[in-house]
């Protein structure tokens, strides 16, 4: 109807501005108008003021401690192979190598400062460093840290930032290295590995309380089976000794165990039963320690082995979780068995064919997934222990709490286990070096506890058909607060030994 008559300068809101040709074009062609562009690059300007400003403040700084006795410690972030400031395109950057070559100067010493070296990792020392390199050595523990940050301190500014409390590295070339000027820094490098190697094992001349207990003790030669440790009858409760058990004591498998999972006691009747124990310290353990011992004469026309040797190879020194030690020093704890002479008529006949098919090391077929699968019949192996006087223990209570949770639950004895078959005896061999690190520390926690625990062991053949429940007690013994330190060592020989059956 008509038109707005109204001028630009009349309008209320913001004031219009003519856009010129050039900057209509540019903002048809997509670039940002110019005063905006302008604007950016100012404050990219003031950024790089500020960062330029702030590394100027530090040289400023230092330069104005370098009079202060403590002023290397304070220096100690610059002259730090791990952290470098270099320059490059007219501005600094900081750097930060996480791969600089430190290491021990004794790979046998452990726990140990380690030692950084002073050159970059390509080995070229770069022409821009801020600084000289110091031949500083930080504190060798967190005590020593703390005691020499009291005084006027390493930890003042030992990074980046001041009251930065990143730990300092300390140089791994000597002062003396590091003082000549004539010695090839790249020689010295080359001598270094570019990691960090802390070694777990015990330092020179550090031995275990075994040792000194070993160096003391006599050597015996084929001593008589079964006289070093005594025997005492279940009433008396004589400690340091060892006991017959009843078998009907053990709880095992039950006839519908494979339906209601439900365990029973044990038939008060063994294959094989006690007639000694002995207990010898070692430095390694000893394998098929039967070859050192005199066994008693027995009649061998049986169709099973007559005497049956049980040996638990306890160590003695301490578990350590970064290194896979399976020998060292130990003790031997040998239990000796004679076959029952009754075995045929109260032995079930399926429990008779399963130790024959142990002592031949059969094979069985078990059934899995995707296929079945063909194992050794001695996997079957089973060993029964209980503390059985676990109320009479000084524990903690977290302590407690564990031995009531897993107090007699029988356990695999595979794959630390091995056999040996001799004339007149059947030998098992009872790993316990090779056990995991978790099953070590708990052992070890109790082998000096061992003289005031009274401990049943058993061994059965787990059953795993129908027609093989209940389980069967194979053998037992009761050990009665066992003192190792009171018992001497075996005098092992070179004697070519016998092969494992």
């Amino acid at each position: 109807m008509g038109s707005c008559v109204s001028r630009p300068d009349g309008c209320v809101g913001r004031r219009h501005h003519r856009r010129s040709p050039d900057s209509s074009a540019a903002a048809a062609a997509g670039d940002p108008p110019r005063r905006h562009r302008s604007r950016m690059m100012k404050r990219t300007r003031k950024t790089k003021k500020k960062r330029i400003s702030t590394l100027n403040s530090i040289d400023e700084s230092i330069a104005a401690r370098s009079d202060d006795p403590h002023s290397a410690s304070r220096r100690s972030f610059i002259s730090n192979p791990a952290f470098q400031i270099h320059q490059g395109s007219g501005v600094e950057e900081a750097w930060f190598d996480s791969n600089a070559a430190i290491e021990s100067e004794d790979e046998e010493e452990d726990f140990h400062s380690v030692q950084d070296d002073t050159l970059s990792l390509s080995g070229i020392e770069p022409a821009a460093s801020v600084s000289s390199r110091s031949s500083f050595r930080g504190p060798k523990s967190v005590d020593d840290a703390v005691a020499t940050d009291a005084g006027g301190g390493v930890l003042d500014n030992c990074g980046i930032l001041p009251n930065n409390c990143l730990p300092c590295l300390p140089s791994a070339m000597s002062a003396t290295a590091a003082a000549a000027p004539g010695i090839d820094k790249r020689s010295a490098l080359a001598s270094k590995k570019a990691a960090l190697k802390l070694s777990f094992k015990r330092r020179s001349g550090e031995a275990h309380a075994t040792s000194a207990l070993l160096a003391t003790k006599a050597c015996l030669e084929r001593p008589l089976a079964g006289t070093q440790v005594p025997f005492c009858k279940l009433e008396k409760k004589m400690m340091d000794s060892w006991s017959q058990i009843d078998p009907s004591t053990f709880r095992v498998r039950g006839v519908n165990y494979l339906r209601d999972k439900k365990k029973e006691f044990a038939p008060n009747y063994a294959a094989y039963y006690p007639f000694g124990v002995d207990v010898f310290l070692c430095q390694r353990k000893i394998d098929h320690i039967t070859r050192f011992l005199n066994l008693p004469t027995v009649d061998s026309s049986r169709k099973f082995p007559p005497i049956l040797v049980v040996n638990i190879q306890v160590p003695l020194y301490p578990a350590a979780i970064f290194q896979h030690e399976s020998d060292g020093e130990g003790m031997s704890i040998v239990l000796y068995f004679k076959l029952s002479e009754s075995y045929s008529k109260e032995l079930p006949s399926i429990f008779q064919e399963n130790i024959r098919r142990l002592v031949d090391d059969e094979v069985e077929r078990v059934k899995g997934f995707p296929m079945d699968a063909i194992v050794p019949f001695r996997e079957r192996l089973k060993i029964l222990g209980r503390v059985a006087n676990l109320e009479d223990l000084p524990l903690s209570a977290p302590e407690r709490k564990l031995m009531h949770a897993y107090n007699e639950k029988p356990v695999l004895s595979r794959p630390q286990h091995e056999f040996y078959l001799g004339e007149n005896y059947f030998e098992i061999d009872l790993d316990m070096h090779r056990f995991g690190y978790i099953s070590r520390k708990g052992c070890e926690t109790f082998v000096d506890r061992l003289k005031l625990c009274v401990l049943d062991v058993g061994l059965t053949i787990q059953g795993s058909k129908p027609e093989e429940l209940p389980e069967q007690i194979l053998c037992c013994v009761r050990l009665n607060g066992i003192v190792h330190t009171r018992y001497h060592q075996l005098a092992v020989h070179s004697a070519s030994q016998e092969p494992g059956v």
